[in-house]
């Protein structure tokens, strides 16, 4: 036998066979699973860029929000100190109102202190002066 033959064993045989009877389907086959796979692979990659853009946006809506947050944060920031401020403003006036009003009770007391210390020296006077008379 020649060399050829050596390499021809049973199982190339039944390749050949096989190739023969199936090839065609086979070729079917193979060429509608590379067709699917390259369907397959152009749905993923759609998908792939819908998801990539729909990240994108969501992202960008977080920032937007974020920011948007962080300026209505300021704002309220900005907002409590003028409060503050202006409560701290109105107290302070309510302080002086107060204590002016009590210093003006004050002094009113000291002058009905005074005038009630007065009229009991001029009734002293009085009855002084009386005293002497009946005295006379």
């Amino acid at each position: 036998m020649s060399k050829n033959s050596d390499k021809n064993t049973p199982l190339d045989s039944v390749d050949q066979i096989r190739n023969i009877l199936f090839g065609e389907q086979v070729k079917i086959f193979e060429n509608k699973f590379t067709q699917l796979e390259n369907n397959l692979t152009q749905i993923i990659e759609k998908l792939s860029k819908r998801v990539d853009s729909a990240v994108k946006d969501l992202n960008n809506q977080i920032e937007k929000s974020n920011n948007q947050s962080h300026s209505n944060t300021h704002d309220l920031a900005k907002q409590h100190e003028r409060d503050i401020q202006s409560l701290e403003s109105a107290l302070k006036n309510q302080i002086v109102e107060t204590e002016s009003d009590l210093l003006n009770q004050i002094q009113v007391g000291l002058e009905n202190l005074d005038s009630k210390a007065s009229h009991r020296n001029e009734l002293a006077q009085l009855l002084k002066e009386m005293a002497n008379k009946l005295a006379d």
